[in-house]
């Protein structure tokens, strides 16, 4: 079933713009509470876990979430403001039948999106997804319920709760190192300073304000040269950017050196003594290679944190992640959390005495060329023959991952190479042929 809604992070768009209507997305708490009460038709009471992002429209969109859902009897847990992956946790530990998070990650602040948990705490499943929408959009009448039978509302403060799992699963003890916090005045703006001010570091931490429109602006893990430049200034540690929903983390050594989520996956595995790792088709050749050397067993899935992890389950494997910063640790939550990576790291470099530029494995790293081009409609370019040729021309001299993105209007084109001036060129020749292909087909 080709999902209408749905992309690679659950369904994104500008707030107000279908599907994030209030009108529609009540419909889908409403469709939502269906799929429950189907899947799991022999309870009395449901629960769902609701969390949100701080941008302008979150209200909004959680009001009109949590008032299609209650009005078919589904109770919901509101714990206002919180980083996505605190909703998968909450799923768990309260046995909650659906988490939702209200959120668009890393997009500009006219941007939202509705996540869905299942009672597992993992990430929807294509699948799951699919019964959803085929509820959402069925000719049926979806009826409300009546009297005592609404869904009831707790809303209530999971701040502390939450600061306590990380801090035990991780480390209760980084006394007198110093950090450097970028929260992109999103969702861990909050719980990040504190969880590290609790393990007892010196905390410096910046965009801590959010005001609805000013998440992921010029700040954050999409532009980590500001707390790059905060590090040096400090004279701090290390430094973490997060993502405006706190599911991914940028690092940043004692030099101001950035660490993408490959280098983080490196020196992860070599700190956990891992035999096998998950990454996507976008982590770097070199990254591979050397893992390879080191006897780890490599896996590679598509795009996004949700492949990820299923590939981690199916093949029983403990690390998985992006180079984009989503480091899944399977073992202690199941999705990515960019406050846990960072909690980790900070461990590992004071367990160890010794500065990040010096834990981070030095392996030899493919140029990757990058563009994104924005498309009107996502056509299909799989038997375009220019295209297929260039695939040809360069199979043994270059890497290509070229897909739509999942939550953008824009295709991605990467090319990787062993030099920068060959990816380039590659990259060239292929803007060339998608630009007369869009031109063709428009």
């Amino acid at each position: 079933m080709k999902l209408k809604l749905f992309g690679t992070d659950g369904i994104r768009e500008v707030a107000n713009k279908f599907p994030l209507t209030p009108e529609m997305v009540t419909r889908i708490g409403i469709a939502a509470a269906y799929y429950l009460r189907a899947k799991f038709d022999n309870k009395k009471r449901w629960l769902c876990v609701v969390g949100k992002d701080p941008r302008i429209s979150s209200e909004m969109i959680s009001s009109a979430f949590i008032a299609g859902i209650t009005s078919v009897g589904i109770d919901v847990l509101d714990i206002g403001i919180m980083p996505t992956p605190s909703i998968s946790y909450f799923v768990e530990k309260y046995k909650a039948d659906l988490g939702v998070v209200i959120s668009a990650s890393h997009n500009p602040f006219e941007y939202n999106g509705i996540k869905f948990f299942n009672r597992f705490g993992e990430k929807f499943s294509q699948k799951e997804e699919a019964v959803l929408e085929s509820i959402l959009f069925s000719s049926y009448e979806l009826e409300k319920e009546l009297g005592l039978f609404i869904g009831r509302v707790y809303r209530e403060n999971k701040e502390k709760e939450y600061i306590n799992f990380l801090l035990e699963k991780v480390t209760n003890s980084l006394h007198g190192l110093k950090v450097a916090l970028d929260c992109a005045n999103g969702s861990t703006y909050k719980v990040a300073p504190i969880a590290f001010k609790k393990a007892g570091a010196f905390v410096n931490a910046y965009n801590t304000n959010p005001d609805g429109i000013n998440i992921n602006e010029n700040c954050g893990s999409l532009y980590p040269d500001f707390i790059s430049e905060k590090v040096l200034k400090i004279k701090a540690d290390l430094g973490f950017a997060f993502d405006g929903d706190g599911d991914r983390v940028i690092v940043v050594d004692e030099n101001g050196k950035i660490y993408s989520g490959d280098k983080i996956l490196a020196l992860l595995s070599e700190y956990l003594k891992i035999d096998s790792i998950v990454l996507t088709i976008m982590s770097n050749l070199g990254l591979e290679k050397y893992l390879n050397e080191k006897n780890v067993k490599v896996y590679r899935s598509k795009v996004g944190d949700r492949e990820v992890y299923q590939l981690m389950k199916e093949k029983n494997v403990v690390l998985g992640g992006e180079d984009s910063g989503h480091i899944i640790l399977r073992n202690l939550l199941k999705t990515g959390d960019g406050l846990l990576t960072a909690l980790l790291v900070s461990k590992i470099v004071y367990e160890t005495g010794k500065p990040l530029s010096e834990l981070v494995p030095n392996y030899k790293e493919y140029f990757q060329a990058k563009e994104n081009i924005k498309v009107k409609e996502k056509k299909n370019f799989e038997n375009y023959k220019p295209y297929k040729e260039i695939l040809e021309k360069y199979k043994d001299k270059a890497r290509f991952v070229i897909r739509y993105s999942g939550t953008e209007p824009v295709l991605r084109i990467m090319v990787e190479a062993e030099s920068k001036e060959k990816a380039k060129k590659i990259l060239k020749e292929l803007k060339e042929v998608f630009n007369k292909f869009f031109k063709e087909k428009s």
